[in-house]
This record gives C-alpha cells, sequence and structure tokens, in this order.
C-alpha cells in the first residue's frame, strides 16, 4: 500500500526533511517502495510526498507559507537523492490564490529547480473544475499546460542545474519570518476573532452544504480548527482577501527602511527570479480584488465598535501599506500592472 506523507502548516513544513528522512530509513517503507518499484517496472522507487498550501498559507500568510513550501521541496528533494528515491511531489493546491493558484505555466516555472524531475501530481479543487474542464476546449488547454510545462521544465532542468544563491535565501527567509510575524500578529490579536465572526459570512459558509468535508475537524471553535477552505472563502466574499497580502508591506516596508541592501536585491529578483515574480504576481492580483469600500461594508456588522475599529484599522494600515511597497517595488501604478483585474474592480 503506497504511503503518503501531507505536510501542510509552517512547522509541519520546516520538520519535513527530518520526518522524510526517518521515514525512508525504515525497513517497512524500504521494503514497500522496492515492491512497488518491481510491481511498475520502475528503475528506481518512486516516494508520493504531498505538500499543502491551503493550510500553510491561513497558518502563517502568503510569503511564508510560499517560501517554506519552496524551502521544503528543495530540503525533500535531497532526503530522496540520500536515500535513492525519486520524490514525486504532490501539489494539494485550491483555484484561490491564497490555496495556491496560479497560472499554471508560471507555477510550474516558479518551482525549485531539481524538484521537477518529469513527475508531479497537482490537486483540482471545488471551483476550478468547472473553469478549467466544463468543455473539451478548455480542458484540452489546460492539460497541455501542465504536459508541456511540466516537460519544458524538467528538460531544462536536466540541461543545466541551478545553484542555490546563499544572498537569495537570505533574503527569501527574512521575508518569510518577518511577514509570519506581522499575520501572526493579526490573528493572535485578542479582538480578532469576534472581528472575523461578525466582519465575514463565515457563519454562513459554516452551515452551507457545499463541501466534501465539515468546515472544522473537531467541531471546535478556534481558528486552528476551521479548515482552511471556509476560512479563505469567507475573506473573499467580503472582499478583503487578507490570506493573500496581508503581512506582505510591513515586510517589505521594513527592508526598505532597516536593510536597503536586501530591498535592492528584490528589486532586482522580481525582474529576473520566477518564483519572486510569480508570488508577487499573485499579490498584485489579490490586491486587485480587494475593495475597501465593500470592507468597510462588511465591517459595520460588527457589534463592538473598539474592536471594529481596532481590527479594520490594522487591516486598513496594511492595505495601504502593501499597495504603497507594490508601487515602490515594481514602479508602475496597479492600473498599468494589471489591466484587467483593475478594470473589473472599478
Amino acid at each position: 500500500m503506497p504511503v503518503v506523507p501531507l505536510f501542510e502548516t509552517i512547522g509541519d513544513l520546516m520538520e519535513s526533511p527530518r520526518i522524510l528522512d526517518r521515514f525512508l530509513s525504515h525497513p517497512v517503507s524500504k521494503n514497500n517502495l522496492e515492491y512497488i518499484r518491481k510491481k511498475r517496472n520502475w528503475p528506481r522507487p518512486v516516494q508520493d510526498v504531498m505538500i499543502g498550501y491551503s493550510d500553510s498559507n491561513k497558518d502563517g500568510g502568503i510569503l511564508a507559507s510560499a517560501w517554506h513550501l519552496y524551502h521544503a521541496q528543495v530540503k525533500l528533494a535531497e532526503v530522496g537523492k540520500k536515500h535513492g528515491v525519486v520524490i514525486r511531489f504532490f501539489h494539494g493546491k485550491g483555484g484561490t490564490i491564497s490555496r495556491g493558484a496560479g497560472p499554471t505555466h508560471w507555477f510550474l516555472k516558479s518551482l525549485p529547480h531539481e524538484t521537477l524531475n518529469g513527475l508531479i501530481r497537482v490537486t483540482e479543487q471545488g471551483e476550478t473544475i468547472e473553469r478549467k474542464y466544463a468543455n473539451k476546449g478548455n480542458a484540452a488547454y489546460n492539460l497541455e499546460l501542465l504536459l508541456a510545462g511540466t516537460a519544458y521544465q524538467t528538460i531544462m532542468n536536466h540541461l543545466g542545474k541551478q545553484e542555490e544563491q546563499p544572498k537569495r535565501e537570505e533574503l527569501l527567509s527574512y521575508m518569510a519570518r518577518e511577514s509570519y510575524k506581522a499575520f501572526k500578529n493579526l490573528t493572535t490579536h485578542p479582538s480578532f476573532i469576534p472581528f472575523y465572526e461578525q466582519a465575514t459570512p463565515i457563519d454562513v459558509i459554516e452551515q452551507s452544504k457545499i463541501g466534501s468535508r465539515p468546515s472544522r475537524r473537531r467541531g471546535k471553535r478556534s481558528l486552528e480548527d476551521l479548515r482552511a477552505i471556509p476560512w479563505v472563502f469567507s475573506w473573499t466574499q467580503s472582499r478583503m482577501n487578507i490570506s493573500s497580502w496581508y503581512g506582505v508591506g510591513s515586510t517589505i516596508s521594513k527592508m526598505k527602511h532597516v536593510d536597503k541592501e536586501k530591498y535592492l536585491w528584490l528589486k532586482k529578483l522580481v525582474k529576473t527570479d520566477n518564483f519572486v515574480r510569480y508570488i508577487l504576481t499573485n499579490v498584485d492580483t489579490s490586491l486587485a480584488a480587494t475593495d475597501e469600500d465593500i470592507m468597510k461594508l462588511y465591517a459595520g456588522l460588527v457589534e463592538d465598535q473598539e474592536i471594529k475599529e481596532e481590527i479594520l484599522g490594522m487591516l486598513m494600515k496594511e492595505l495601504k501599506l502593501t499597495r504603497d511597497m507594490m508601487l515602490d517595488l515594481l514602479e508602475n501604478p496597479i492600473s498599468q500592472r494589471r489591466v484587467n483585474h483593475y478594470l473589473s474592480t472599478q
């Protein structure tokens, strides 16, 4: 029976190389992989490893999620190589930016160089199935993007190994760490849960029979117990989209004013690095879909005025800062950067 480890939260992703190393070292795992290899006539054993985009984002926000997913893949691939096992990554993605969505070809380009080896598994969940596969034309196009993109990136990776740059890793680790702090500062705030429960339609989403699983894992009224899908949908419905931009502005601003060298290095990577471009493009798309007027209307449902002003103030401050810093970083207004998205929300 093939066993597939799943790593979802930031903590899980950080621990994943150690866990996989112990798993592949176990005699039962070795025998199992060898049996499957012979059964399927593979030249080398293949181990599926699933990584979760939704829960890592809910746990730490978009920058921390993206970097820890990326870094974990690099380290997990090294563990596989150590054991003589091919790692086939299973990307647990959803249809919204907070859950790992984005153009397929850009997603494939953004993956770590050494992890795309011709083998890949991805989930297509809920809202994306109808959009991508409702008719033969769309289905053929999207399958072709995945097939051609995987083949192309695998060939390019085989032709030339890309060395990881310590300076780049230091920068991205810094961004993940700072954005994680900012995101946790919001979600652990004493007023956050009361605001969230009244300023978003999470109560309605929880009662709707539209998912494959209950909205809460164990039925507890806590953020940890809430599944990532209703979490993201509730913020999307209220046009706040915090899970795909909160913490970005304060992180970039701190870099610019405290560590200018890192900021200038980031400006360079924006133009040359596929991973950085992919993440910031997704942040940009989410910003274009975030609507301050609708945010304020939903926030008006919060009964306690102090709680409303406290959390809404944090959201508005970070939103403005993120918009300003993205403009400073990318040097073009959003009306030019994201024309279609900008016009669709005006």
